[in-house]
């Protein structure tokens, strides 16, 4: 009987888990205690993860679409984080942007590096050649400006078909008039090699010149 009162007074490892396992108010205040320390111990986990890990890098893109021709403003880009994978080598910085042209249509979201704008360092990213130069052709013939696209390879010729430049790259083109009177002729600037951009020049004041896609 002693025992019996003395086990009662002295309960068990085993009996003690028992009552933790009885529903109870104490138990779920335990539980629940015990779930939000889980929570914030996780929380603050991910948090410490989220700083350790570097910035994505940001890149310049286009906030609406740009068309040929377009002169950019601090309105006309903006940063925008991208994957490593996608980050161009010639990303320029807003102050590089403003006031030059862009050499192509530009979709709302598209990435700008610097072979996307008209400089002097267009042409030798073109050809892979650091003395190729740029040169404005204006077709004998207006409609073949309406024909071409930047990036389009070329062979620009004579009214005497000569050729006068081979495997030339269309680095700008007019953008397209809206107004069926304006008839103005217009040009392309193409880049080529020095020395055929040296022929192509002189042979623009002189003669009709023509070009022929690839």
């Amino acid at each position: 009987m002693a025992s019996r009162d003395r086990s009662s007074l002295n309960p068990a490892a085993l009996d003690r888990l028992r009552q933790l396992c009885r529903p109870g108010w104490l138990r779920s205040v335990i539980l629940r205690r015990c779930i939000a320390l889980i929570l914030i111990s996780a929380a603050v986990v991910v948090t410490v993860i989220d700083h350790r890990q570097p910035p994505a890098p940001t890149a310049l893109v286009a906030a609406h679409d740009l068309a040929p021709g377009t002169v950019l403003d601090t309105d006309d880009v903006m940063q925008s984080p991208v994957p490593d994978h996608l980050l161009p080598e010639d990303r320029p910085a807003i102050a590089d942007i403003v006031g030059r042209r862009v050499t192509g249509p530009i979709q709302a979201g598209e990435i700008i590096g610097r072979h996307r704008l008209l400089d002097s360092r267009l042409p030798a990213a073109l050809l892979g050649d650091s003395n190729a130069r740029l040169v404005p052709v204006t077709p004998a013939d207006g409609t073949l400006l309406t024909l071409v696209r930047v990036g389009d390879h070329v062979d620009v010729l004579s009214e005497e078909s000569d050729v006068l430049a081979r495997d030339a790259i269309v680095a700008l083109v007019p953008p397209r008039s809206s107004s069926q009177s304006d008839r103005r002729p217009g040009s392309a600037l193409i880049a080529m090699r020095e020395s055929a951009a040296h022929r192509v020049a002189a042979a623009g004041l002189r003669t009709a010149i023509t070009f022929v896609l690839h």
